[in-house]
């Protein structure tokens, strides 16, 4: 039971490292990344990943945008530069926030809390 996650952020540095890491969990089966949210709204109304991680701030569709319209069906990580979206995005369902600029262990931190979400396990070290 591994995760198939989608990454959302129109920074191309910040998805290639979200990307990079993300791949390096031992429970992440998949990643895709989209830059363009219009993309990204079409893919997971299509495939329904288990998983979306999405910027806040982005051009288009946001990352609250994304929470409005799928945090009652997916599990949610949301994450900006600026911390103070982190009551918004949780309020709005995100599982949890991580603040740019986020390390592995935070990443990988927040991928444990959707895998017990959705599986009702923790993570084993």
């Amino acid at each position: 039971m591994k995760l198939e996650l989608v990454i959302v952020d129109d920074s191309h540095l910040w998805l290639s490292l979200a990307e990079k890491l993300a791949k390096t969990h031992p429970l992440v089966r998949s990643v895709l990344t989209f830059e363009d949210s219009y993309d990204a709204w079409v893919h997971i109304q299509i495939a329904k990943p288990q998983v979306v991680m999405s910027d806040i701030e982005m051009p288009g569709m946001n990352g609250l945008s994304f929470l409005e319209m799928f945090a009652d069906r997916l599990p949610f990580i949301s994450s900006s530069t600026k911390q103070e979206f982190e009551v918004v995005a949780r309020e709005l369902g995100c599982v949890d926030f991580v603040s740019k600029p986020f390390t592995k262990s935070e990443l990988h931190r927040a991928l444990d809390l959707v895998y017990y979400k959705i599986y009702g396990k923790k993570v084993s070290a």
